[in-house]
């Protein structure tokens, strides 16, 4: 009887056994059927997601032209002295807000002072015998070459006093338009000359130049819209419109043009400067982000053309 029980007690276990195995092969049938019910709609989605892209970019090819060899740039000023002096005052600092005719750099002005006042004694001199001279030729008592001569040195001694005193004016240098101060190169004390750059005033209101590969200008039009993006600004797309295009091929600008009138002939594509204007809602609160000469990549839809239908 113990061991008939011993028996049954063991094949139950020999039974549990054997159905782990007989588990393991149906997962494996199940992931294979999985795969195969799921690989047609799949490689179809697939198939489909590659039309739309294909299809995306013929069409965006067709529609827009695109280049990253543009940049951002302004109308920046360079501030320079008209007259030599020694700088006595400097009241803007670098990156510093200014509004046009804002003083910028004072110069010490005594040596043009004291040309004025010279100037201004020679002048009344010179006034005084022209006055007396004048009236003596009805009379014969003096000739008229004399009275010319006076009257020439009347003027002379006019224009150097005028240049004097606008000599005085040219100290005092102020902003020729509302701006950013950039690249300040000077200090209280500094000895400065005719024409040496001070400083840079940048105005506020930059735009981007285009190099377009002039196969790329066919369809382009003044007006249409332009999607800018600005590598420091990687995060917004700027818009903006075609404004105008250049008369000339950036290589016409150059400082030594290529000539092939001679030697062997190689063809290469010229590039066209295209002038785009930021929108103005497109750029608030980004105003002092947006720096002259960042890099920018531009995109023209050309799908809506200025209804003159003429390029600028």
């Amino acid at each position: 009887m113990r061991t008939s029980t011993v028996a049954e007690e063991a094949e139950p276990s020999q039974q549990n056994g054997n159905a782990t195995p007989q588990a393991a092969p149906a997962a494996e049938k199940k992931l294979p059927t999985l795969v195969e019910r799921y690989r047609k709609p799949a490689l179809v989605l697939a198939v489909i997601i590659a039309a739309i892209l294909t299809a995306y970019y013929i069409y965006d090819s067709y529609t827009h032209e695109e280049t990253d060899d543009a940049y951002v740039t302004g109308h920046l000023h360079e501030i320079a002295p008209r007259v030599n002096g020694t700088v006595t005052d400097v009241l803007v600092d670098d990156n510093q807000f200014v509004h046009k005719d804002e003083v910028l750099v004072k110069l010490d002005p005594a040596q043009y002072v004291a040309l004025a006042m010279a100037g201004k004694a020679n002048l009344d001199d010179a006034q005084a015998n022209y006055d007396r001279l004048k009236p003596l030729i009805s009379t014969s008592a003096i000739s008229k070459q004399d009275v010319d001569k006076a009257f020439s040195t009347l003027e002379t001694d006019e224009a150097e006093y005028q240049l004097a005193e606008l000599q005085i004016r040219y100290c005092t240098i102020t902003a020729p338009s509302d701006g950013y101060v950039g690249r300040k190169n000077v200090e209280v004390g500094n000895r400065v000359s005719t024409g040496q750059t001070l400083m840079d005033v940048v105005e506020p209101d930059p735009w981007v130049v285009a190099n377009f590969k002039e196969t790329q200008l066919a369809h382009m039009r003044h007006g249409q819209p332009v999607n800018i993006t600005i590598d420091s600004i990687p995060d917004k797309v700027f818009t903006g419109t075609v404004d105008s295009f250049s008369p000339a091929t950036g290589n016409e600008f150059a400082l030594l043009p290529a000539d092939n009138s001679t030697g062997n002939f190689t063809k290469i594509v010229q590039r066209v400067p295209v002038k785009i204007l930021f929108d103005g809602s497109s750029v608030q609160g980004y105003e002092r982000r947006i720096r002259a000469g960042e890099s920018a990549v531009v995109k023209v839809a050309l799908t809506h053309p200025n209804p003159d239908n003429s390029a600028k």
